[in-house]
């Protein structure tokens, strides 16, 4: 197997782990898992004994009630749907201290999540620091004091010595895109971090989860007891333990504890705020749902300034489509108006080269392909591929081995829309390669070790800055092009 395939072969593997199977819990809390029908203990930690007293292997099997953690009646209250949550906080006393409980419900399951309850500490201020939260950014300086509210907020409430809003990328790559540090920390603000660093099942389970805590990174984790061999369902807990490679990533970070919240916005994975603290830092149940509410709160104002540019940009957009076809339907021929409309074409998709082919005929304009360039585009979108609107900042990918034409573009967007008359109409935009620099956290190649025989990825041990060049791509062509590539063929199908 080569270098490459392993590589990859490992990635996957990384991709696949069941994180939620992991067995075992983090040592901050206590976990009892509860069967719904029967209404028996099935799982439970090993340490129940250092939170509640009682003898763990002499729990399972055990109805909830015979434990006095709390009524059992509260549980009416916890609504059905999986992920709801219940929290009843300094329940009962044991072993000298209170105990908060949070119930949790899973898909026939309910699970009792134990911690001791926090000392008295000062109100924290939640509505104060809410309320700017709440409104809606105008343009982009508004937006980026809206990032930088909230990691200062996040400081506030956590005390953790770096804050970061961390944006997924369409390729799951992330980018910090604010931060709030300390002087003695480096700064990671617009660092790029590759996909595999949170991996899809890691993104999966931020969806489930309203923030996740890692509160000693060196802490070992606590297996659980069960009934049978059938692992504990983790999905909805808090207290998961974490995956040894995380925890290893952790540790070339120079992290002793963690905190994270995900950011949704149109109720997908936007990003995360994420919190690095240099020691153990464990927070109350008060912190993170303050932390988890003014997430919410900066998630609906980003939200809604999306939506209103979105509205906005649609708008102007129609029109402006709408003028650049009716301009070249004047004309008994359409390609006799792109010489007209050239640059109201180019400027609709901030492209360098246009081209429009209707039948055999073909008209191009500006830094675009040659007739055997085109010819060859042509050919291929028409007779090869399936897609209507196709989108490539990296046409080598396409074409590979075209020399001529890749020296002359590296971007392109292309549509297709079939006439009654004419059979069907191509329009195309290009841009040529621009000398890209991506900075990244350290290299974003995942290292091959082996350990014990036994091949695996490590976690890159440096988060430096790391240039790297990326050649013979074009300038990415942004969600708001790849909108106006979509309406444009729509508008052209009614024209048509």
């Amino acid at each position: 197997m080569t270098t490459l395939s392993m590589l990859e072969a490992l990635v996957q593997r990384c991709e696949s782990e069941q994180l939620n199977l992991s067995g075992a819990i983090q040592s901050f809390g206590a976990l009892i898992r509860i069967d719904s029908k029967s209404g028996t203990v099935t799982h439970v930690s090993s340490n129940l004994a250092d939170f509640i007293g009682t003898n763990p292997a002499k729990t399972l099997g055990q109805k909830l009630e015979t434990l006095n953690i709390l009524p059992v009646a509260s549980l009416e209250a916890l609504p059905d749907q999986p992920g709801r949550r219940l929290r009843v906080d300094s329940v009962a006393e044991f072993l000298g201290g209170r105990v908060d409980v949070l119930a949790i419900r899973g898909l026939d399951f309910i699970l009792i999540e134990i911690e001791r309850s926090a000392a008295p500490s000062a109100p924290i201020p939640v509505q104060q620091l809410q309320s700017p939260l709440l409104s809606v950014p105008y343009d982009d300086d508004e937006v980026m004091e809206h990032h930088n509210m909230l990691v200062q907020a996040f400081q506030t409430v956590t005390g953790y010595d770096r804050v970061m809003i961390y944006r997924f990328q369409e390729d799951w790559s992330g980018e910090v895109i604010s931060e709030a540090t300390t002087k003695a920390l480096g700064s990671y603000l617009g660092l790029r971090f590759p996909a595999s660093d949170i991996p899809a099942i890691a993104r999966n389970l931020y969806i489930l989860n309203p923030c996740r805590m890692i509160p000693d990174a060196t802490a070992q984790p606590v297996p659980l007891l069960g009934l049978g061999d059938v692992p504990a369902d983790l999905a909805w807990s808090d207290l998961r333990s974490v995956s040894p490679v995380h925890l290893e990533y952790l540790n070339h970070m120079g992290v002793g504890a963690s905190f994270s919240v995900p950011i949704r916005v149109t109720g997908k994975l936007w990003g995360l705020v994420a919190c690095h603290s240099l020691k153990p830092h464990l927070l109350s149940h008060d912190q993170r749902s303050a932390c988890v509410s003014l997430t919410n709160a900066y998630s609906l104002g980003l939200t809604s300034h999306f939506a209103g540019r979105r509205i906005q940009s649609l708008d102007s957009l129609d029109r402006r489509i709408e003028k650049i076809l009716e301009a070249l339907a004047q004309h008994e021929d359409p390609l006799d108006g792109i010489d007209k409309m050239k640059d109201q074409l180019m400027e609709a998709m901030a492209a360098q080269g246009f081209a429009m082919a209707i039948g055999n005929d073909v008209v191009i304009t500006g830094e675009a392909p040659d007739l055997d360039g085109m010819g060859l585009i042509d050919d291929w979108f028409l007779n090869e591929s399936r897609d209507t609107v196709v989108i490539s900042d990296h046409l080598d990918d396409l074409f590979h081995g075209q020399v001529v034409l890749l020296a002359v573009v590296s971007g392109m967007v292309a549509i297709k829309a079939r006439s009654l008359r004419s059979g069907w109409v191509r329009f195309y935009w290009f841009r040529p390669a621009l000398a890209q620099e991506v900075a990244w956290a350290g290299n974003p190649n995942k290292p091959v070790v082996e350990k014990a025989g036994v091949v695996m990825l490590s976690p890159r041990r440096s988060f430096e800055k790391w240039i790297e060049v990326k050649s013979g791509f074009s300038r990415p062509w942004t969600n708001d092009e790849r909108m106006t590539a979509a309406r444009f063929r729509n508008t052209l199908l009614q024209w048509l």
